[in-house]
């Protein structure tokens, strides 16, 4: 007679060994796989269980950061993944000698129910004092992450009285540059200031005062890209590049008057009044919040100011004058007519000059429409200088341009594939969880090098050691800055697709659309389906041409010789 006997499912161990450098001191990767292994055959099999064992290992390679080593990173993976129930290592530092990743994992352990034993401190979450001191790791790194932000803020301050560059982008009109000085003690110390840029200097003096003449960003707008001044990258000066540059604190020369206006006005300021004498810019620190998704930087009154090492280029009176006018002009910008329904907003371009055709309210006629155009942005700013592109009567091309769409669906229904792929990018295009996991524990490491940075260089009195801090610092503060990019495009990309992409049927019923169907749709919806439907749509001054994102595109006249009231319509060809 046989026995009904169930069979257990062996007990899935991982092993973790590593070893700094391949040296002959201390317990080789072998010798700690060997003790490992013993102590899971002796501890943990019993009648009923088995166990199997995977290797885990890193050799030659620091103990200091779990990302750069990829043995505990395959680990951590199975054990999300539900490989893995026990994690046994031959000492705690084997796994790490940061307290914040391995609370990271003790973290991950818990979440998936897995175990973890350290052999040479008797570490076994199997007992009660085990599991105890896993969750006093985790209170201790919870402690860490808490006074960080304090540590940052009070070398902040610190660094405050300096008044040195720390790096990263240095603003228009000045470069970094290495200073040597002595300190009261006759030491020598190496610090990075701004430096005034000679090429630079005139256009930040030109931007300042020629706000104040003409009175309004707009205005200003014009008259750069009129006369050609173009930024470092190229590119014509905007609003809010040029609202940026002319609120920076860095220009003003560090005086009374201005001392009295910060202290007024709410600001922070970490020098002493005396040293306002009129002979040093101002430094601005805490100023950018790199973790903001859309604005970047802080309230003001947040900032850190104290005097610079620079000197000024804009006097007091004036950059007081300037910030007032930007605060009256505030409410003054222009801001996009919600009862405007274009639909074509961000997708027609001007065939001239290859700028976005933006939407523009008109008169409201007799029937109580509202009239509106599209009006190519160069143009706009340059006041016509640079672009003479005719307006386009935007209610006309948005009736016209969707019939004809609608009418293109049954020709659509043949070649599809590509709305077919859209829906698939759409499901399967969310932002990679590794890849994003990745760079923010790179970005998590890399402040986590500021903070120890910012510490040395308070504690510093060495000019070599300050030197090289100084330099590491500005390195990684740029790193961090392009990781930081990084993360925020592609965090506003998965943002964008899965709002305006917020189901798939909403894409697959594209093609089965008719008039009366399509009038029910609310507009901004409308707007999100012509966005899947068209690849770009082009005004050459005559005719629209519009290319689908299918490989047919279609090409039609749609709209001529405006008058005052409108624009006659010719036949579609």
């Amino acid at each position: 007679m046989k026995e009904n006997i169930q069979k257990v499912m062996p007990l899935r161990i991982g092993i973790y060994a590593r070893k700094s450098k391949f040296t002959g001191k201390g317990k080789s990767v072998e010798n700690q796989i060997k003790i490992c292994t013993e102590y899971a055959k002796s501890h943990l099999i019993n009648d009923m269980e088995e166990i199997n064992i995977e290797i885990y290992k890193d050799e030659g390679i620091s103990g200091k950061d779990i990302i750069s080593r990829p043995g505990i990173l395959k680990l951590i993976s199975d054990i999300e993944q539900g490989k893995i129930q026990m994690v046994i290592c031959y000492r705690l530092d084997r796994i790490s000698r940061n307290v914040k990743d391995f609370s990271d994992l003790v973290t991950k352990l818990s979440g998936s129910g897995a175990g973890f034993i350290s052999v040479n401190e008797s570490f076994d979450t199997r007992t009660p004092v085990g599991r105890a001191m896993m969750y006093m790791a985790s209170v201790f790194a919870q402690l860490e992450r808490e006074t960080i932000t304090e540590r940052i803020t009070d070398n902040m301050y610190a660094l405050a009285k300096t008044g040195c560059w720390l790096g990263g982008r240095t603003p228009l009109g000045y470069t970094s540059a290495r200073i040597e000085e002595t300190d009261s003690a006759g030491r020598k110390i190496s610090r990075y200031c701004l430096e005034a840029k000679a090429d630079e200097t005139d256009i930040v003096k030109l931007l300042y005062y020629k706000y104040l003449e003409l009175g309004s960003l707009t205005k200003l707008e014009t008259y750069l890209i009129n006369n050609n001044y173009h930024t470092r990258d190229g590119k014509f000066y905007g609003r809010y590049t040029l609202k940026s540059i002319l609120s920076n604190p860095v220009y003003c020369v560090a005086g009374k008057v201005i001392y009295k206006y910060l202290a007024a006005n709410g600001y922070s300021i970490y020098t002493e009044q005396r040293l306002f004498n009129g002979t040093k810019g101002l430094m601005a620190y805490n100023k950018n919040n790199c973790k903001a998704k859309g604005h970047r930087i802080n309230n003001p009154q947040d900032w850190i100011i104290a005097t610079g090492m620079h000197k000024g280029l804009i006097p007091q009176e004036t950059w007081i004058n300037v910030q007032e006018k930007l605060k009256k002009n505030s409410g003054k910008s222009y801001r996009y007519p919600k009862t405007i329904n274009a639909l074509f907003s961000g997708i027609v371009r001007c065939g001239r000059c290859g700028s976005f055709m933006r939407p523009k309210g008109g008169r409201i006629t007799s029937s109580g429409e509202k009239r509106y155009y599209y009006q190519c942005e160069l143009k706009e700013k340059s006041k016509g200088s640079l672009c003479q592109m005719p307006n386009i009567p935007g209610n006309i091309l948005d009736k016209m341009a969707v019939a004809e769409i609608l009418d293109l669906r049954q020709k659509l229904l043949k070649d599809c594939s590509y709305l077919q792929k859209e829906i698939e990018k759409i499901k399967d295009n969310i932002w990679d969880k590794q890849k994003k996991d990745i760079i923010l524990k790179q970005i998590e490491d890399y402040s986590r090098q500021e903070t120890a940075l910012l510490d040395a260089l308070g504690k510093s009195s060495s000019e070599a050691v300050t030197s090289l801090v100084l330099k590491k610092l500005d390195e990684i503060t740029a790193t961090k800055g392009r990781l930081q990019q990084q993360y925020n495009k592609e965090l506003a990309e998965l943002q964008e697709n899965t709002e305006k992409y917020p189901c798939r049927l909403l894409a697959e019923n594209i093609l089965n659309l008719n008039q009366e169907a399509w009038e029910l749709i609310n507009p901004a919806r409308q707007k999100d389906i012509l966005g899947i439907v068209i690849k770009e749509m082009i005004w050459d001054g005559r005719n629209i041409i519009i290319h689908l994102q299918a490989e047919n595109n279609l090409q039609k006249n749609s709209v001529q010789d405006a008058d005052k009231d409108g624009a006659e319509v010719m036949n579609c060809l």
